[in-house]
């Protein structure tokens, strides 16, 4: 008799153990946050892009799914035309990644804790340059008029500096960095100011704006003449190639940049670098679609000592072409 009510406060105990236990777990599952990279709290991905991509394009899945199958995290790429959407995302917490030009970093880094982990590198290279060219037979023509030898010298000559001046430039577009920043720096630290602009669109289109004679001279990326004259390397001053030849070159500048919020885990970066690095090989294709880059580079804040010198040319510049408000 003694024993009988041991056993049922021992079954009572039990059940009252096992009933706070499970009320517990569900408080936690409802309380609680999801855990980043799960099914029901994704990585997110902000990529500027001018180019949006559509659904029937399926280079972005590819990519999402060879990262989630490299790192064990899920993923989603979200794509925006707008650079400060992109830091915005980062800023609110609405993004963990966001993938911004070099110089839209640099600003943003001046007034927000964003930091820079990977860059994107075409032919193992992180930057590129921006290269003046023209015509070969006309720019040839000019240094014969001025009595001069074609020699890097001659770029740099007082006497050629008239021909800069009467010239009219093929740009990409006025919101390019290689294609139009650059450049227009490039021109006014040396007093070079061309009669005339024109905005083409692309650099392809800039060939064919000197092949037309529309332009005198255009600026292309360094990228650009790799990819369309592999043979024209190294790209130095006087290089000739098909019917152009180099007359300027700029400092070099890293293209865009992975960035995130300082608040991430660095665990969580670390894989997901290496899950980028990777498939930017296993899924070359697609990564040089998304990116215009053929792979990744850990990055260095040394690398953007000249892309910092060119936001403050350009900050510089706003200000003084600004109308003052009163």
């Amino acid at each position: 008799m003694s024993k009988a009510p041991k056993y049922l406060n021992f079954i009572l105990i039990f059940k009252l153990l096992l009933f706070c236990f499970l009320i517990s777990g569900c408080t936690k599952l409802w309380m609680g946050t999801p855990e980043l990279g799960s099914k029901s709290f994704p990585i997110e991905f902000y990529i500027n892009s001018p180019n949006p991509f559509f659904k029937n394009d399926d280079a972005p899945s590819h990519l999402q799914s060879c990262i989630e199958e490299k790192t064990g995290y899920r993923v989603n790429f979200n794509f925006v035309s707008d650079e400060k959407a992109v830091i915005s995302a980062l800023t609110r917490g609405t993004a963990q990644y966001g993938v911004i030009s070099s110089i839209a970093y640099v600003g943003a880094s001046t007034r927000t804790p964003l930091k820079s982990i990977l860059i994107f590198s075409q032919k193992g290279s992180p930057s590129s340059r921006a290269v003046i060219i023209g015509n070969t037979s006309v720019w040839k023509n000019f240094f014969q008029k001025s009595g001069l030898a074609l020699n890097a010298f001659t770029f740099h000559h007082e006497a050629t500096l008239q021909y800069f001046n009467k010239a009219t430039v093929a740009y990409e577009n006025p919101e390019s960095v290689i294609g139009f920043f650059v450049p227009r720096m490039y021109f006014l630290q040396r007093n070079i100011f061309p009669s005339a602009a024109i905005f083409v669109g692309s650099f392809s289109s800039v060939f064919q704006a000197i092949d037309d004679n529309l332009a005198t001279i255009g600026v292309v990326s360094e990228n650009e003449i790799d990819t369309k004259f592999p043979n024209a390397t190294p790209i130095q001053l006087g290089t000739q190639f098909s019917n152009y030849i180099v007359l300027g070159l700029s400092q070099n500048l890293p293209g865009q940049v992975l960035i995130e919020n300082q608040s991430n885990i660095n665990s969580t970066s670390a894989t997901l670098t290496k899950g980028m690095e990777l498939c930017s090989q296993i899924k070359a294709a697609d990564f040089k679609k998304l990116f215009q880059a053929d792979g990744v580079q850990k990055s260095n804040e040394k690398l953007f000592t000249f892309t910092k010198e060119l936001y403050e040319f350009q900050q510089e510049n706003i200000r003084i072409l600004t109308q003052r408000v009163p």
